[in-house]
């Protein structure tokens, strides 16, 4: 599925601890003007393709045009329509029924702790834990898909697992784990809440082990793939689940800037690999980096069959296995209009690896 991210606006009506928009979080709140209506509508049509849209912000459940947005996406074509929100306004009783029936598909809630006061501390707003679960739990009755957005700070990393249990309660699919960063963010105590990342994967380690047992997805965002091998597989951008593309109806924000260093040269996973934020090298340096050794013995090339005994990710992921393993070239079996092709003719690309036997896998590349 290829989702587009959409930036429709700053305004946001929490404080976060960990903003890294946190500076135009304050121009919007201050009087800055938002994008208007005209403005997101040409901004819907722009994106070339017609497959997932999120609606983002700041927080746009702030925006008294909303219905009217979600309206517009769905005039434009898009097959799922999402809002990446904190979940304060639709814990109101029938805001999210109603938007379901103008069109949206699917919430991404910012949930970052198990235990609400961590959370409200986390957000600056005493009852943002209240509001968030409630929404889930309305949303999932009004039919919508809900995903679980939590970013991992100092505080919530010994809590990554039970917030998967949480997250399974509340009836989401998906769970999505953000590195905290310390680039942008205004708030000074955001350095300091930013985890060791070796810390943190281990964290996750468990919370992967509990996601499988519960049946749900399990993303995360900033976490170099060497940390461990157990995440190897699942835990770095646009990898097992590509970040959303970008794109703004307004103002565009500063591309993000994580790098590799002299440690990544001879890593295996590099071409898969985010990299780490400047920021936390600047200060941490890379001696938790563990790349594992040069590329071992795979035998070329890497077959694999498409069809219903295997999802999307778990094909994603054998990509992901079979390049860190050495091979070059994959041979996907299967035929040549099964819906996952394109996707993963692309996902080859991105890892440098060749479609063997597809002999236009540019034209195959194109979104479906």
């Amino acid at each position: 599925m290829r989702w587009t991210d959409l930036r429709v606006g700053y305004r946001c009506n929490q404080a976060c601890r960990f903003c890294d928009l946190a500076p135009q979080v304050a121009a919007a709140n201050t009087g800055s003007p938002e994008p208007d209506g005209p403005a997101v509508g040409a901004a819907l049509a722009a994106i070339p393709h017609r497959e997932g849209v999120i609606l983002a912000g700041g927080e746009v459940t702030t925006r008294p045009d909303l219905p009217a947005l979600v309206e517009l996406a769905k005039a434009a074509g898009f097959r799922r329509i999402a809002l990446q929100t904190n979940g304060s306004v639709l814990a109101a009783a029938g805001a999210a029924a109603h938007l379901r029936k103008l069109g949206l598909t699917d919430l991404a809630v910012a949930l970052h702790s198990p235990e609400a006061a961590v959370h409200d501390w986390l957000t600056g707003t005493p009852g943002a834990f209240r509001r968030a679960t409630t929404a889930v739990r309305q949303a999932r009755v009004a039919g919508l898909t809900v995903r679980i957005h939590a970013v991992v700070t100092r505080t919530t990393t010994p809590q990554a697992a039970a917030l998967v249990e949480l997250a399974a309660r509340l009836g989401a699919t998906a769970i999505r784990f953000v590195m905290c960063r310390e680039e942008g963010a205004a708030k000074p105590e955001a350095r300091m809440l930013a985890p060791r990342l070796s810390l943190a994967a281990e964290a996750l380690t468990a919370a992967l082990e509990r996601a499988r047992l519960l049946g749900i997805e399990l993303e995360t965002v900033g976490l170099p793939l060497c940390m461990n091998a157990e995440l190897r597989p699942v835990a770095a951008d646009r990898l097992d689940a590509p970040s959303p593309e970008r794109a703004f109806a307004g103002a565009e924000e500063a591309p993000r800037s994580p790098r590799h260093t002299d440690t990544c040269v001879s890593c295996s996973l590099r071409s898969a690999c985010g990299g780490v934020e400047p920021a936390y090298l600047d200060r941490w340096g890379d001696d938790e980096l563990a790349p594992p050794g040069g590329p071992r013995p795979f035998a070329d090339p890497l077959r694999l069959e498409l069809g219903d005994a295997f999802s999307s990710r778990t094909l994603r992921q054998r990509l992901v296995q079979g390049q860190a393993r050495g091979a070059t070239r994959v041979v996907l079996d299967g035929p040549g209009d099964h819906p996952d092709r394109g996707a993963l003719v692309r996902e080859c690309e991105r890892l440098g690896l060749e479609v063997a036997g597809d002999p236009t896998p540019h034209a195959s590349a194109q979104p479906r």
